[in-house]
């Protein structure tokens, strides 16, 4: 396994096609790195991270573009994110389809981890890159978060969808001139040489409606995701597969946990055990997936506050308002109307 982890042919062909336009051959820089195009052609081929940096560093230094990562994130699309792109197309607002991120990840690349943290009030979007090497590690940074704004617009068809902020732990370019292109694409305030490299929007953000969401879809793509993650080695968390299998069955019937166990071929103690250790627990995971439900049913559907709270294992309509006012400091019905108008 790579110390540097892997990037898959999809996410690479993103960086290929953004040299074309400058004129770069980059089956030279191919070559250089022992990359076959048959390779880069295959979405779900895996390149170590080694060869990914010999390809970078070659397609950086002959294109000239200071700015290489940042101008790339203009040809991003979904499948420059593997099925992890569409996924998130399907979701149902800009939070779920993140929430996606650090479980389906992998799949486009193990180049840095995703964490998503609340601070000072503002939602913070962190990607960690496990390449040191320069230039590399600048311009990936770059391209990763240009490339997460300008997808999370397209997805919810509103250009007008920027940050709060930009973190950027490195300094910035020694052309002032080139500042401009920073705020051209992030279209917010720009903070280099911070302690991480990260995004910050506002709460209200993650609320924001997506154009195509499709829940069963969504459910198709994650069960197709989890199958590509165990062919590669990778296998969901517990607390993802309780979840998924919590989701599938809670349209239905609220399943016992006794069931839930069995399906995973774990006894229940192990679960319990099991879920601690990932920190984690039936009831949280039950919990969070129910307000999820809930607010995709008062969102996207007429469903009675009754049928909702019976759909979604509650003992009656009372307790499901109880729980969803706590939860999000808003009533269901002030919820309904506030996302409706």
């Amino acid at each position: 396994m790579s110390e540097l982890g892997t990037i898959s042919g999809a996410a690479l062909q993103q960086y290929l096609a953004s040299a074309r336009t400058l004129g770069v051959d980059t089956d030279s820089a191919l070559e250089a790195a022992g990359v076959t195009p048959a390779r880069v052609n295959d979405p779900d081929s895996r390149i170590p991270g080694e060869q990914l940096e010999v390809v970078l560093e070659h397609l950086i230094h002959s294109c000239g573009d200071p700015l290489f990562g940042l101008h790339t994130s203009r040809f991003v699309q979904p499948g420059s994110y593997n099925v992890m792109g569409y996924i998130a197309m399907s979701a149902s607002t800009v939070g779920e389809a993140l929430s996606r991120v650090s479980v389906y990840e992998t799949l486009v690349g193990d180049m840095g981890t995703t964490e998503t943290a609340l601070q000072d009030g503002l939602v913070e979007v962190r990607w960690n890159c496990r390449h040191q090497r320069q230039p590399v590690r600048r311009h990936l940074i770059e391209n990763v978060l240009g490339s997460w704004v300008r997808y999370t617009r397209w997805l919810a068809d509103n250009e007008a969808l920027n940050p709060e902020a930009v973190l950027l732990e490195h300094g910035p370019p020694e052309d002032e001139g080139l500042l401009e292109d920073y705020r051209q694409i992030f279209r917010c305030e720009i903070r280099f040489n911070q302690p991480c490299s990260a995004l910050l929007g506002s709460p209200a953000l993650l609320e924001h409606r997506l154009r195509q969401p499709d829940p069963q879809l969504l459910s198709t793509l994650e069960a197709h995701a989890a199958r590509k993650m165990e062919a590669l080695g990778v296998g969901s968390s517990l607390t993802q597969k309780v979840r998924d299998c919590l989701r599938n069955s809670l349209e239905e019937r609220l399943p016992r946990k006794e069931q839930v166990a069995a399906e995973l071929h774990i006894n229940t103690r192990t679960l319990h055990r099991r879920l601690r250790a990932e920190g984690s627990s039936w009831r949280e995971i039950l919990d969070d997936l129910r307000q999820e439900l809930a607010r995709e049913y008062l969102r996207d559907t007429d469903l009675s506050q009754a049928c909702i709270a019976e759909k979604l294992g509650y003992s009656d309509i009372r307790s499901f308002q109880r729980s969803f006012s706590r939860r999000h400091e808003n009533t269901p019905g002030d919820f309904r109307r506030q996302h409706r108008s």
